[in-house]
């Protein structure tokens, strides 16, 4: 009973230490702001890009462990109409959504150095912003992230017109971001078919062990191959998260959390 009641106090304290070092904040990046939680650390920052129509707030599960085991600095935001971010639906694409948050970063103090994890689609943008910084990202670490391999021209245009008018309406009134990147999802899959992440960049491909539901019966033999070819390139190490669902860390936080800190770990120690 004591031991218990010890290690609830001692959670307590890092929740509430960790929650007197963090910044609320949003940065305007022409026509629109972004919205930005941060906790302050050292070394490396740390850059949490989630999946299709996730805001920054879906990684709070894990934030206090790998902040507690790293120190670094870790950077969590909202992507334009998701959360508390605005949207310029006149300029809205996956390039400039990237754009935007270069900018973002620069204007926070944030733009020499970083190590970035993705979530489900967010391996996209992390890897886009790779292309474009690849001297700068240390490392990244990936969650489940669709690849070029699995997501194709063809794949991503039977996705689109698979969904439905009415759920189309409800997608553009409540998360706007994600219509906009719908509406643009087989162009994307073309455009980074060439500049997804490479063996050039020190990676951990972490694929949960239940495929999810999106994926056809049909079509989980070839997204096991995909992430496995992926994780297994040359620089990359490949993790399955037993007993995991796409949210990796919802079921199974300490395959998320190892991953995390010991590919941090070791960048840091280089």
């Amino acid at each position: 009973m004591i031991k218990t009641i010890i290690v609830l106090l001692i959670c307590i304290i890092l929740f509430n230490l960790v929650k007197a070092q963090s910044i609320d904040t949003s940065i305007d990046v022409g026509g629109h702001k972004l919205h930005f939680n941060i906790i302050k650390g050292k070394g490396t920052p740390i850059l949490f890009e989630a999946g299709n129509g996730d805001d920054g707030s879906v990684w709070q599960p894990i934030l206090v462990d790998i902040h507690k085991q790293t120190n670094a600095t870790l950077i969590t935001y909202d992507r334009a109409g998701l959360g508390k971010s605005e949207i310029d639906t006149n300029k809205i694409s996956f390039v400039s959504e990237v754009k935007d948050l270069e900018m973002a970063l620069k204007t926070l103090g944030y733009s020499k150095e970083l190590f970035i994890v993705c979530h489900s689609f967010g391996g996209y943008y992390a890897s886009l912003f790779t292309y474009r910084n690849i001297k700068k990202v240390k490392g990244v670490v990936c969650i489940d992230i669709s690849t070029p391999c699995f997501f194709t021209k063809k794949w991503s245009d039977d996705f689109v017109k698979s969904i439905k008018t009415e759920d189309w309406e409800m997608i553009k009134k409540y998360k706007p971001g994600l219509y906009y990147v719908l509406t643009d999802f087989t162009a994307t899959s073309g455009y980074m078919a060439n500049k997804f992440l490479s063996s050039k960049t020190r990676t951990t491909m972490i694929r949960a062990e239940n495929i999810q539901p999106t994926i056809k019966e049909t079509e989980k033999e070839k997204w096991i191959s995909c992430s496995n070819s992926f994780g297994t390139m040359p620089n990359h190490t490949y993790v399955v998260a037993k007993n995991a669902d796409h949210k990796v860390w919802d079921k199974n936080p300490e395959a998320v959390i190892k991953g995390v800190v010991t590919l941090y770990k070791q960048i840091e120690r280089k």
